[in-house]
């Protein structure tokens, strides 16, 4: 009856959460999960916390090993990541998504354990051009499925954070191969304008276009705050929804060892260039994150985007970005587990303090150790429980972590 007690007191437990993002917008664009570890040393620079990476998970490539893995990395590294969904090649263009993609998808993500909460996601890529929507724009196709894939994930899981619709804000008005962004907007509006309610935010490619050239003190669409006229744009329609943004394109060209051009900057000017942007986007509260596009590309069609080189070394002019002071998000981490083992005195007296252990799974988000994980006891009539809190000891998501605790049953039990 005393170790019934005592159980019942061990499970009025609850766990501290980690507090609430605050605002590091900070991040890169990567092309594989395999550049993390060294991007992570760049976005989480110069006292930076909790960073952006954003990265493209294929229908031909869900490995749950390989994003297991990335999610795990990101968590020790701390990193928050954005998924970009998409399918895969056909000849020439990407393959226009179908209600089966977007269950594998779901399904396959809601699998992992994620980082951090919430679980955030791009749905597609600049679908205003042919070559990213199965050779033909259609906007009320995206649409359709955009709303797919919003219900599907928001069932499996409500942690889920959907972005769209990523436009090429520079296009022209060139059906079938080309859509401007608003007319694209405007039909999506008219057809299904119940779309616009199911984003949770808005991820924009804010470039300095045209041609990747513009100053980072232009204002308008075609600029690094063209997201500003695609949220006007929206209100105009008729859109009323107030939309975090995330900026998971954006840059300008370079020409390492060369003179620019009139199509690219030298390294010095573009990152000269990104660092006074990232001042305007960090003043701007609408935006969230932003991550330049793109940290390892290295060979033609994007080396002139390439934060590095063939061999793989940060061009020197962009250490200015990585000395620019950074600031840190405070994640939400969810605090989950499971009971493996409790170990009780054989003989338990009454008015008497005894030493127990428990050993518990962790299947949360967080890091026990690194952060303070705690089981707080509810009071009850007869049993005494000290909090059990980790020690230093690292314990990850997966792993069993052993706490030792101290107890005493009163009298009259």
């Amino acid at each position: 009856m005393k170790a019934l007690l005592i159980l019942l007191a061990i499970f009025y437990l609850f766990s501290h959460p980690v507090s609430a993002a605050s605002k590091n917008i900070f991040g890169l664009h990567l092309t594989q999960t395999s550049d993390l570890s060294s991007a992570s040393q760049i976005i989480n620079s110069s006292e930076g916390d909790w960073g952006w990476v954003t990265i493209v998970i294929r229908t031909d490539q869900l490995d749950f090993n390989t994003w297991q893995n990335f999610f795990d990395d990101c968590r020790r590294l701390h990193i928050i990541p954005i998924i970009r969904l998409a399918t895969k090649m056909e000849n020439s263009y990407w393959a226009k998504p179908q209600t089966s993609d977007i269950d594998n998808l779901a399904e396959f993500l809601n699998r992992l354990n994620w980082p951090s909460t919430p679980r955030h996601l791009i749905v597609f890529n600049e679908p205003n051009h042919a070559s990213e929507w199965g050779g033909g724009v259609d906007p009320k196709s995206y649409a359709d499925i955009s709303i797919y894939a919003y219900q599907k994930f928001k069932s499996l899981n409500s942690d889920f954070f959907l972005l769209g619709p990523s436009l090429d804000l520079a296009s022209p008005e060139n059906p079938p191969s080309f859509k401007s962004a608003e007319n694209y907007y405007r039909e999506i509006f008219l057809y299904r304008p119940e779309y616009f309610n199911q984003l949770d935010g808005l991820s924009s490619h804010s470039y300095p276009n045209h041609g990747f050239i513009g100053s980072p003190k232009d204002t308008s669409l075609h600029s690094i705050v063209g997201y500003q006229s695609e949220l006007s744009y929206l209100r105009q329609l008729g859109v009323s929804h107030t939309y975090p943004v995330f900026i998971t394109e954006t840059g300008w060209p370079h020409r390492q060892g060369e003179e620019a051009d009139s199509r690219f900057f030298t390294a010095k000017t573009s990152a000269a260039y990104l660092l006074e942007a990232l001042e305007i986007w960090q003043s701007d509260p609408a935006v969230s994150a932003v991550t330049p596009f793109i940290y390892n590309y290295p060979n033609p069609p994007f080396d002139h985007f390439s934060w590095v080189d063939k061999d793989q070394n940060l061009y020197p002019d962009y250490q200015c970005l990585v000395s620019r002071p950074k600031l840190q998000n405070h994640v939400f981490q969810k605090n989950q587990y499971t009971l493996d083992k409790i170990q009780l005195p054989f003989l338990i007296f009454s008015d008497k303090e005894y030493f127990g252990e428990i050993r518990l799974k962790n299947t949360g988000q967080s890091i026990w150790g690194e952060t303070q994980f705690c089981l707080n006891p509810q009071s009850t009539q007869n049993v005494t429980l000290e909090a059990i809190c980790s020690n230093n000891a690292f314990v990850y998501p997966g792993q069993v972590g052993t706490f030792n605790f101290k107890f005493k049953i009163s009298s009259g039990t």
